[in-house]
């Protein structure tokens, strides 16, 4: 009957609870026996071997770098990836309807956008779809090249560790994780999560500002989690994220806005070691921190994709170069953390190129007088890329610097 199915799926399952305490090697006395070990199904090392793992992400790839364009309908735009193709890099575009850039990540080397041919909605689109090199990222987990025992790094700790009977895993395909389940608040539960076994040795991320996730999610909030102590039940650091259906997007996460908790009460005067890290988990729960509730959770199925975890840190030149920008494009710019130059070209002319440039370091206002080639402004949009962030005023007129001496005129 209806009742007697529901009853069952409330049931708690002692099994599985077993099961998911011996994949962590956290069965008191026993997990240390491989052969109760093997008996589960477990590995008979509780740890995973961090030095071998990481080996494998940073292995060398032939991938090359790519610089996305957007608005190359525009007169810069054009000469943008025709200036580009002539050098030989290799280009993508971005100028797409706003719902087709929610169908993959959109992983690029840097990106040059010329805000003069594209709607102020779709500029806001690209700067919070793509993830430029604006930051030196290091992969910790790239699921487009999952190794063989990734299956055995990561496992489900779902509520049945405190009586719950909600239920996930972690499966690996077509170049994604995909963390999926369903969960249920029915035993006092209401949490499922995945989460690698420990790390050994820890890793030392200290050199790094934080963590970037590229995700997609289903509209629910999820919980990023790291560890830096081996307990099984020790101190986690989180951050509560907020997902959209069916869109990516790439959540960064500075270590100094982990919040440490405990079985979901915050714990003071713990700040995150990011020397030490031990263990990382997804999580999907009702509860966010001392007995909150989370405004986004529903019951139910769930499912979030992940492309990548990395480490990040900003690099020293700019990963996004926007051209003509609105004041509202360069507010969204400044909120995304991103590291971007603007330039500010001067009235757009079809005169020839390579005529010498005048440009002023941050200027007072983007009204800026006189013409420049388009020609001129794409050469030196591209050529911000290997210079420092900054506002840049360009026309063409009488100047100190020699055409395409970009030290002069850049670096100041």
């Amino acid at each position: 009957t209806m009742s007697s199915r529901s009853r069952q799926s409330n049931q708690w399952d002692l099994g599985r609870f077993v099961k998911t305490l011996s994949f962590y090697g956290a069965v008191p006395l026993l997990s240390q026996f491989d052969w109760f070990q093997s008996w589960l199904g477990s590995p008979a090392n509780s740890n995973v071997n961090s030095q071998e793992m990481m080996a494998v992400m940073d292995r060398p790839t032939a991938v090359k770098p790519t610089i996305g364009v957007a608005g190359e309908t525009g007169a810069v735009g054009n000469q943008v990836m025709q200036q580009l193709a002539a050098q030989g890099i290799q280009t993508r575009s971005l100028s797409q309807r706003q719902a087709d850039l929610a169908d993959h990540p959109v992983e690029v080397t840097a990106v040059i956008c010329d805000g003069s041919a594209l709607s102020e909605a779709t500029v806001a689109q690209i700067i919070q779809q793509v993830d430029p090199a604006g930051w030196i990222q290091r992969p910790i987990f790239d699921f487009a090249k999952p190794t063989s025992d990734m299956q055995q790094i990561w496992g489900a700790v779902d509520d049945v560790v405190m009586g719950g009977v909600s239920q996930s895993s972690i499966r690996f395909s077509d170049g994604l994780a995909y963390f999926s389940g369903q969960v249920s608040t029915a035993n006092s539960g209401g949490f499922a999560s995945v989460r690698t076994r420990n790390l050994e040795p820890a890793l030392d991320l200290s050199r790094y500002e934080g963590v970037a996730l590229c995700v997609k999610g289903d509209g629910q909030r999820y919980k990023f989690m790291l560890r830096t102590e081996s307990n099984w039940d020790g101190v986690a650091y989180c951050f509560s994220f907020d997902t959209t259906p069916e869109q990516w997007i790439t959540v960064r996460i500075p270590f100094n806005a982990l919040i440490p908790v405990f079985r979901a009460r915050t714990v003071p005067d713990r700040p995150v070691d990011p020397s030490r890290v031990c263990a990382w988990q997804l999580m999907l729960s009702k509860f966010e921190y001392d007995g909150a509730l989370n405004p986004q959770f529903t019951a139910g199925s769930f499912q979030l994709q992940v492309a990548s975890i990395q480490v990040y840190r900003q690099a020293e030149q700019a990963g996004f170069v926007l051209i003509s920008p609105s004041p509202e494009s360069v507010q969204q710019l400044t909120a995304s953390g991103l590291s971007y130059s603007l330039i500010y070209p001067s009235r757009i002319t079809a005169s020839p190129g390579g005529q010498p440039l005048s440009v002023e370091h941050n200027p007072l206002t983007d009204q800026i007088m006189g013409e420049v080639n388009a020609a001129d402004v794409a050469a030196l949009s591209i050529a911000a890329l290997n210079y420092p962030p900054g506002r840049f005023a360009v026309t063409t007129g009488d100047s100190s610097c020699a055409v395409g001496d970009w030290d002069c005129l850049l670096a100041g």
